[in-house]
């Protein structure tokens, strides 16, 4: 009678604890495994994502600095224009000064003043000739002085030698007039307000 195991169940149920043990183990496991996959996966798409979207930021950003440069390019073409306009505006005025200087000279030329060459460069004139007296001269510089666009008449010299190679000399030679030659020069601005100030008081006359 002692031989006998009264109590067989415990060991059946030792057993099958066992048994779920490792099974539920071996869940946990595959699904830790599962899990870990799954999340290896995931953050694998999710690169590539971050790629695909970091590249197509790229060519945004490329497409936008293309613009950029013909933008600038642009700029500097509309710059250019403009200088240009603004040199054939210069020239127009200029042009147009000259136009207004030739007609408007003989005015400030008083009797007895002979003019011998007249230049013309840079808004700057300059005159040279004859005159009878230095005083005709003078009136001359008065009414240059009191135009009004006409600036800064300066004398250079006046001298009682002759130029040879003058015509005015060579006038003045054959009609016996005793001559002094002179030089001096004034400003004519480059100006379309000086433009439009000439053409109003070219109007009163």
């Amino acid at each position: 009678m002692s031989n006998i195991n009264l109590l067989p169940w415990r060991e059946v149920l030792k057993s099958r604890k066992d048994k779920s043990f490792y099974t539920y183990l071996g869940v946990v496991v595959v699904i830790a495994v599962l899990c870990g996959m799954a999340g290896f996966f995931t953050l694998d798409w999710m690169i590539d994502r971050q790629g695909q979207r970091n590249a197509y930021l790229e060519q945004e950003i490329k497409k936008l600095d293309d613009k950029i440069s013909k933008i600038s390019t642009l700029k500097a073409d509309i710059q250019s224009m403009l200088q240009r306009m603004d040199t054939i505006n210069r020239l127009q005025e200029s042009r147009n000064q000259v136009v207004h200087l030739l007609n408007d000279l003989p005015t400030f030329v008083s009797s007895g003043i002979y003019l011998d060459k007249v230049a013309f460069k840079d808004g700057r004139v300059n005159v040279s000739g004859a005159t009878e007296a230095h005083l005709r001269v003078v009136t001359m510089i008065r009414a240059i002085e009191a135009s009004t666009w006409l600036k800064n008449p300066v004398i250079k010299d006046i001298v009682a030698k002759r130029n040879s190679n003058s015509v005015v000399a060579a006038a003045a030679a054959k009609f016996g007039l005793n001559l002094n030659n002179f030089d001096m020069s004034f400003m004519v601005p480059y100006s379309k307000e000086q433009t439009e100030v000439t053409n109003k008081t070219r109007g009163r006359r």
